[in-house]
C-alpha cells in the first residue's frame, strides 16, 4: 500500500510541513506599515531592558526596524516590520531546513518561529518571526544581558517581546 506521506531522508520520520500555520484572526493589512519604534511603549522597553532606552529607526532594505539597547547590561531589542515578506511566515518556512528553525508556542494566537542561519541561543541571541496575517509578519530580535547568557533562553525573551508588540499593534488596529 502506498504511503500517504512524502518520503523522508530518515526511515520512520515524516518531514515537517513546509507551510506555516494559517492565521485565524489576522490583524489589518496596514498594521505593519507604521513606525516600528512605536511597536513598544516606553514602559514596555523599560520593563524588557531593565532601563529606559530610545529607539533608533532605520530601513534595512528588507524591513523598517527599530533598535533599543541597554549598553550597561549588554542587552538589546530590535523589532522589524518586514516588507520583504509578502507571503508572511511562508518566507521563513521556505528556509526551515537551512539553519536554525524552531516553532515556539503561539503568542495571543499568532504563530512564532525562532530562526536564523544558526542557533545563537548559547551566545544570548535569538530572532523570531511572528505571523500576524497570512501575508504579513514581523521579526523580534533580542540579545539578553551578559549576566543571563547560559541561564535564560533568548528565544523565550524574543517571544515575550513579540507578545508586547502584538499588544501594541492590537491597540492601534
Amino acid at each position: 500500500m502506498p504511503s500517504a506521506t512524502p518520503p523522508s531522508s530518515e526511515p520512520g520520520v515524516t518531514p515537517p510541513d513546509p507551510a506555516p500555520p494559517k492565521i485565524a484572526n489576522p490583524l489589518p493589512a496596514g498594521v505593519l506599515s507604521g513606525d516600528p519604534c512605536r511597536a513598544l511603549t516606553p514602559g514596555q522597553v523599560t520593563n524588557l531592558l531593565g532601563a529606559p532606552a530610545n529607539g533608533e529607526a532605520q530601513d534595512t532594505g528588507l524591513a523598517h526596524m527599530c533598535h533599543w539597547a541597554n549598553l550597561d547590561r549588554g542587552s538589546s531589542i530590535s523589532v522589524q516590520f518586514v516588507y520583504a515578506w509578502p507571503d508572511g511566515l511562508r518566507n521563513v518556512y521556505a528556509k526551515k531546513n537551512k539553519g536554525f528553525f524552531k516553532e515556539l508556542d503561539p503568542v495571543q494566537g499568532y504563530p512564532v518561529t525562532a530562526y536564523g542561519p544558526e542557533d545563537e541561543r548559547p551566545t544570548g541571541r535569538c530572532g523570531v518571526a511572528v505571523g500576524v496575517a497570512d501575508n504579513a509578519a514581523f521579526e523580534a530580535d533580542v540579545t539578553i544581558s551578559r549576566s543571563k547568557v547560559g541561564q535564560a533562553d533568548a528565544c523565550d525573551s524574543a517571544r515575550r517581546i513579540s507578545d508586547a508588540v502584538i499588544t501594541t499593534l492590537k491597540g492601534g488596529a
